[in-house]
């Protein structure tokens, strides 16, 4: 289980990726294969993206899965 400190760095990280990425949650969420409202509830509840739908979305936006998770730092 992840804590709450854990799940507040994924989500700014991931958030941060995103917004660096210059993709709009739309066009990510099209490419890999979710609805828009999935994607926007990863930043609006407790939920966090599944490992494989995290992936994904490191792979389209070009973002380290590794930093996202907090597992390194740059």
């Amino acid at each position: 289980m992840i804590d709450n400190e854990k799940r507040r760095l994924i989500k700014i990280r991931l958030n941060e990726a995103i917004q660096n990425s210059g993709y709009k949650y739309s066009v990510i969420a099209k490419k890999i294969g979710i609805d828009k409202s999935m994607l926007t509830q990863y930043f609006s509840t407790n939920k966090l993206p599944s490992i494989t739908t995290l992936s994904k979305i490191c792979e389209v936006i070009g973002a380290d899965a590794n930093y996202i998770l907090g597992l390194v730092d740059n």
